[in-house]
């Protein structure tokens, strides 16, 4: 029993390993995302987990910006923002959620380059964090 689950987990971890680190083609507001003079670039990478992986390309993890949908992510994908210098709440929830879970995050865009990684949980909460 004991090399079947390692057996496994084993086949989990290389599945998942497979999905390479990419930029999103799905933008849903350009204006988020075009480079401008004196913004502050936000970088959201959406992980690889396993929570979440059975939704499929049709159900993406929308990442809002002042209530406003700027792109959607698929497991290992991140988006490049260019938001004024201010403060700006950014979102997250999948496109096809039957809740209206999400989680924000309060940014204070200040010049200077940020770092996001987001997730959904196993029991269905979302995740955000500055890692940069």
């Amino acid at each position: 029993m004991k090399h079947i689950i390692i057996a496994l987990a084993v086949l989990v971890l290389a599945g998942c390993a497979n999905k390479p680190y990419e930029q999103t083609t799905n933008i849903i507001e350009p204006k988020f995302t075009t480079k401008k003079a004196d913004s502050t670039q936000i970088r959201i990478h959406r992980i690889s987990q396993i929570s979440g992986s059975g939704l499929g390309e049709g159900c993406p993890l929308v990442v809002s910006v002042d209530n406003t949908e700027a792109a959607g992510l698929q497991q290992n994908q991140y988006v490049d923002l260019f938001l004024d210098k201010g403060n700006h709440t950014v979102k997250v929830r999948f496109s096809c959620a039957l809740t209206g879970w999400s989680k924000s995050l309060d940014i204070v865009a200040d010049g200077s380059y940020q770092e996001y990684e987001t997730e959904t949980g196993m029991a269905g909460q979302y995740r955000m964090w500055r890692t940069k």
